[in-house]
């Protein structure tokens, strides 16, 4: 009988370590987990057309350009997400003739690039020369500094080298507060200064220099109790947050560390508080509208992912400034009323409606807030768990080496 007794004992570790070394590792995959979900969601929304849309409505050119980015932030190939034989970068070159704003241009160009697409030859378009045709002399591209940062990202994510007067102009247009605005005179706001963030990050400057250690400084200042980040005094979104993580990425810092933490949440807590059981993303705690657009818009924050996706490409060559300021192009306009990604989309199921940036943030903030149209960006890759995975690995070493000197010293003894 004794002899047997070792045996049970074995098999009974060995059991309880094999129920535990899955679970451990489950858990400690959580933030890939999380991510998984986030883009099953999306990848359910795609339509015919290749493109993507929100619940009850048609394909979006805006919303089917983040959920590029998002895929390929997360190291997936977008060109191989298909429906009836079309991707998403078949739907937006079938669609790139008509694009004539700044900001779609823009935002489009970073699709591409981050597709893997060639920007120069896309749709019968060249991207990159239709941005670079709106530097100013003095660097400035489009009109407002929401255009110029995405200019700046897009350049850079085509392999191009932004000029140093792009980098100088936008440091200047920083605001007392430390904090960037849509425009030149807007009051500063956590998305577009995120935003400036990755777009000074593009353009070379150096991490430690004032202009960026003021802008996080104001960050700070705009950080909630429960670790998310707000718009003047509203509640904490996802919107604002994820743009932010972004920018702190950019500026090497770590959104989710004790440095960033808020009465004990940082930035990817409140994301990941944002996360729903079918994978979407929220807006707010209170809001839930444009799932897939706020969805898509998460999932690079969740990663700890700036944009522009490659910068550890070297660029090409400089960009050069145009001769003049091209705003009256004929070839395109200058939208100073849809910014290149926006703040806070309003809700829309309409078929030829894409969610556009109709004001600067701070209008477009108050308007959403006040009329519950708010909407969630955010996904977090910190997921509860990681200190669980690792008891659990321990607890089933620990008890699988027991069992084996138990094992030994039976066999000795007997």
């Amino acid at each position: 009988m004794r002899k047997i007794e070792p045996l049970v004992m074995l098999v009974i570790v060995m059991l309880l370590a094999a129920m535990a070394a899955p679970l451990a590792l489950a858990t400690a995959n959580g933030a890939g987990s999380s991510v998984d979900r986030a883009l099953d969601y999306l990848r359910s929304r795609q339509q015919s057309d290749g493109g993507f849309a929100e619940p009850g409505g048609k394909s979006s050119e805006q919303v089917t350009s983040w959920v590029i980015c998002a895929v390929a932030s997360a190291g997936k190939n977008p060109a191989s997400w298909r429906m009836s034989g079309k991707s998403p970068v078949d739907f937006l070159s079938a669609r790139a003739g008509g694009w004539s704003k700044l900001p779609d241009i823009e935002r489009n160009c970073l699709a591409v690039c981050s597709a893997g697409a060639d920007p120069r030859s896309f749709g019968g378009r060249n991207l990159v020369a239709d941005i670079k045709a709106r530097i100013a002399t003095d660097g400035h591209i489009g009109d407002m500094v929401n255009d110029h940062c995405w200019g700046i990202i897009a350049l850079v994510a085509a392999g191009e080298k932004a000029p140093d007067s792009s980098r100088t102009w936008l440091a200047a247009r920083q605001n007392i507060d430390g904090g960037f605005g849509f425009s030149g005179d807007s009051g500063s706001d956590p998305d577009d200064t995120g935003a400036a963030l990755q777009a000074l990050a593009a353009a070379g400057e150096d991490r430690q220099s004032n202009t960026i250690k003021r802008a996080l400084s104001y960050l700070r200042f705009c950080q909630a109790s429960d670790g998310g980040f707000t718009w003047q005094a509203g509640a904490s979104n996802t919107g604002s947050t994820a743009w932010c993580v972004q920018g702190l990425v950019a500026a090497g810092e770590d959104a989710g560390a004790d440095a960033w933490a808020v009465s004990g949440k940082t930035p990817l807590d409140f994301l990941s508080s944002m996360q729903k059981d079918d994978g979407h993303f929220r807006y707010a705690v209170d809001t839930d509208t444009n799932p897939v657009w706020m969805t898509a818009e998460s999932v690079p924050a969740v990663l700890k992912k700036q944009f522009p996706l490659n910068m550890s490409n070297t660029p090409k060559k400089d960009a050069p400034a145009a001769a003049t300021n091209s705003s009256a192009s004929a070839n395109f306009t200058v939208a100073t009323d849809n910014g290149a990604i926006p703040a806070i989309p309003a809700n829309t199921n309409d078929a030829d409606t894409t969610p556009s940036r109709a004001n600067p943030p701070s209008a477009k903030h108050r308007l959403a807030r006040d009329a519950d149209l708010l909407s969630g960006w955010a996904v977090s890759d910190r997921e509860p768990g990681g200190g669980v995975a690792a008891f659990l690995v321990i607890c089933a070493t620990y008890l699988l080496a027991l069992g084996l000197v138990y094992l030994a010293n039976e066999v000795i003894s007997g």
